[in-house]
């Protein structure tokens, strides 16, 4: 539902598939399934989660999942969707400085854990708090904690740029367990990294993100645009590595038409080997057959928030300069 709150933030309504007043109703089933564990505004999936390094219950807010809501309410609010969706983006910002907060690394600036309690060092988590608390830095005012959320931005920023590879790349999470390098995740640390940017502008991060774009299109897809799974192995080709590469370089690719040409590179692989004839798209396929089940929160919205970031890039090569409303 976030994913495609941002797409409807962004978006004309008539490109979609959707009613009068879908922003606004997508919004409130957001708002509705916020966590209740906690008073400000958060969000978890709906099933318990176990991996390598933790399990969480569905009850238990997570970083990812608030972040993208969170995102989502700004988008909703900086598209005319009134003082709600800020509200509601201002509050998933206090759950990170007051529930979550930044676990110091010794002799390191500080990062985000993955949920209360949590002080695993996942990069792609940590920084996708702070770009939400950057974004919304300069509107929050000294009321809302504006200077807070700049100040644990920033450190968030730097443990992330310390800890880049000299390849450009980032490891999932800081330890062996977390040592791997994969596609969708290097976006979700570059866009975050593009959000911070443009709310903080810190020098270092323009660097680091064009190291981190080479890698990620040197060593993350192929040359026709087929999106790697991993640094090492390409299989299983999976539509969120997709929708994630469209993304990723369509949002670089405002200001360097080179990465938009990667961008549309990955955007028409994945038109001719995963979408479906019904238009949704396929989950993976590997290297003997295709799972062609149409995940909506694992495919299709994040797939739908991608090319709206297309499209909104595109546009902005054929007029710049025309003020195109949602920043990201």
């Amino acid at each position: 539902l976030a994913h495609v709150l941002s797409a409807y933030s962004r978006l004309p309504l008539e490109l979609l598939d959707a009613p009068d007043g879908a922003a606004g109703a997508t919004t409130s089933r957001l708002l509705e399934l916020r966590c209740q564990a906690y008073p400000e505004p958060s969000w978890a999936y709906h099933f318990d989660v176990e991996t390598r390094f933790f399990f969480y219950a569905r009850t238990t807010p997570n970083t990812i999942a608030t972040a993208f809501a969170g995102h989502a309410m700004l988008d909703a609010h900086q598209a005319g969707g009134g003082a709600e969706p800020l509200g509601a983006a201002l509050g998933a910002a206090s759950f990170f400085l007051r529930r979550v907060g930044l676990t110091e690394a010794p002799g390191e600036r500080g990062y985000f854990g993955y949920f209360p309690g949590d002080g695993t060092p996942i990069h792609n988590a940590s920084l996708l708090a702070a770009s939400l608390l950057a974004r919304l830095s300069p509107l929050a005012g000294s009321d809302n904690c504006g200077a807070e959320m700049a100040a644990a931005a920033h450190a968030a920023v730097s443990y992330g740029l310390d800890h880049q590879r000299d390849d450009g790349s980032w490891p999932y999470a800081e330890g062996d367990l977390g040592a791997w390098v994969d596609g969708f995740h290097t976006g979700y640390v570059l866009d975050a990294l593009a959000e911070c940017q443009g709310a903080l502008g810190d020098p270092r991060i323009d660097e680091a993100r064009e190291r981190g774009l080479r890698f990620y299109r040197d060593r993350l897809l192929l040359e026709d645009g087929t999106p790697r799974y991993f640094s090492d192995s390409t299989h299983p080709i999976d539509g969120q590595s997709a929708a994630q590469a469209i993304r990723s370089f369509a949002l670089a690719g405002r200001t360097k038409p080179e990465w938009l040409e990667t961008a549309w590179r990955s955007y028409e692989y994945a038109v001719a080997n995963l979408r479906r004839s019904d238009g949704a798209f396929a989950f993976q396929r590997t290297r003997l057959w295709t799972n062609r089940i149409a995940h909506v929160r694992w495919v299709q919205a994040p797939m739908l928030e991608a090319l709206s970031v297309l499209l909104d890039a595109a546009e902005r090569a054929e007029h710049p300069g025309v003020d195109r409303g949602v920043s990201r």
